[in-house]
């Protein structure tokens, strides 16, 4: 659920002693450029302007850049944007997209393991990965001419 991905948010706003304003917040359920505009928008249209927007993934921030532009604010020298999972679509936008790049080839391996794992037999245990990750900055957050294409 939307209220769920928000959590990690909270938290680490609390331990640097900080609020967190449930008006900077556009849960959405989608996945799509789509949602991330309609989010974007409903965040403006309630009076909101974020100095940066995090989405949960590249496609949403995408389209949440799409709005922004779209209302005349400039991305990253009025609102700085950053997604999650580093696709390719990110790299090739009028402003490219800053990403946080998780290793995908480490989730397909324990994937498959996983899978083999269920097929030999193995319970099915929950458990908990994680990935190693990078910020991968690009002109979103960073301005014109940034690296990192």
């Amino acid at each position: 659920p939307a209220q769920l991905r928000v959590r990690g948010w909270r938290e680490e706003l609390a331990a640097a002693g900080l609020p967190a304003d449930d008006g900077l917040v556009a849960a959405t359920d989608g996945w799509g450029h789509a949602d991330g505009a309609a989010a974007m928008a409903r965040i403006l249209e309630a009076g909101r302007r974020p100095d940066a927007v995090f989405a949960y993934n590249d496609l949403v921030a995408i389209g949440a850049m799409r709005v922004l532009h779209a209302r005349g604010l400039r991305v990253p020298e009025d609102i700085a944007v950053v997604g999650f999972d580093d696709v390719v679509e990110g790299r090739f936008g009028a402003v490219t997209l800053t990403s946080v790049s998780p290793d995908k080839e480490a989730i397909g391996r324990l994937a498959v393991e996983s899978v083999l794992a269920r097929l030999g037999g193995q319970p099915a245990e929950p458990r908990r990965f994680l990935a190693d990750h990078r910020l991968v900055e690009r002109e979103s957050t960073l301005g014109r001419g940034a690296e990192g294409v």
